[in-house]
């Protein structure tokens, strides 16, 4: 059968004597199809609204518009009702004179609750900007969430040529730095438990993790007291990570990690251990 589209954009057939399958009304299975488009569509603003408080947490300074669009590859058109949204619901303050926007005090006291001893005595952020000062490499502190590992709060390289992070970026659990230094605090029990979720969440059998050789690898992390890896995740790029000692600051393990290009890191791997270790003791020892 033969079908063209009329002026209105619908789908007829060309010869009037046949009845055009589209004419049925609408089925169920395409009535679900709108269902998910709406629901994707929602996740996808709600995702929006973090990107857009991580910018900010990110840069600490007021931006418009066209700077947060272009900075996370968003549309402007939504960007600017996005961002018109979270002013009217008093989470943006917008300045008419400037044309730009910059969180309010809401965005800071959401979490307030979860961990109030890291705003206010702010030893952990001393921590960082202490290994920032002493070393220009990015910082960054990471924990697990739920099987990844995740960066929550970065200080980027003062270095021209550096390895940029976003505070949120997820990492591999079982092949970062950062994530063995997570696995690390677990017993090896645990470890294989955490490795076979891992692998059956993978559906490339090339990429599943060989157990033998990470609990090798955990074993020597606690040797040395640290994670080192290098082009795991970035090519050229590698951290230094190390296990933080429990504090009230926060109740799930944390890892600081110094983050750089791969050719600095081999030479400086120990040295930068052992300013972590006495930066850790100065800063976060009770």
């Amino acid at each position: 059968m033969v079908v063209k589209r009329n002026s209105t954009g619908e789908i007829t057939p060309a010869d009037r004597g046949v009845r055009a399958a589209t004419s049925a009304p609408p089925t169920a299975r395409g009535a679900n199809s709108v269902v998910r488009q709406k629901a994707d569509s929602s996740v996808k603003s709600a995702k929006r609204v973090f990107e857009v408080l991580e910018f900010f947490e990110e840069h600490q300074r007021a931006a418009s518009t066209i700077e947060v669009a272009n900075a996370l590859k968003f549309p402007q058109s939504s960007t600017s009702v996005l961002m018109r949204t979270m002013t009217s619901l008093g989470y943006l303050r917008y300045d008419s004179s400037r044309r730009n926007y910059i969180p309010t005090a809401r965005v800071s006291t959401l979490g307030h609750w979860l961990s109030p001893a890291l705003f206010e005595r702010g030893r952990l952020i001393n921590l960082m900007e202490d290994l920032s000062n002493k070393t220009n490499e990015t910082i960054m502190v990471g924990l697990q969430n739920g099987l990844t590992a995740q960066y929550i709060y970065v200080i980027q390289a003062k270095l021209p040529m550096r390895l940029y992070v976003r505070a949120g970026t997820l990492r591999p659990l079982g092949r970062s730095g950062l994530g063995y230094a997570l696995l690390s605090n677990h017993k090896d029990q645990e470890v294989r438990r955490i490795v076979k979720l891992l692998n059956a969440h993978e559906p490339d059998p090339a990429r599943h993790i060989n157990i033998k050789e990470s609990l090798a690898e955990l074993a020597n992390v606690r040797r040395k007291g640290h994670a080192f890896s290098l082009n795991l995740v970035t090519p050229g790029a590698g951290v230094v990570a190390m296990n933080l000692p429990k504090i009230a600051e926060s109740q799930q393990p944390l890892v600081v990690c110094v983050a750089g290009l791969t050719d600095a890191l081999i030479r400086q791997e120990q040295d930068i251990a052992d300013l972590m270790r006495r930066a850790i003791d100065f800063h976060l020892s009770d």
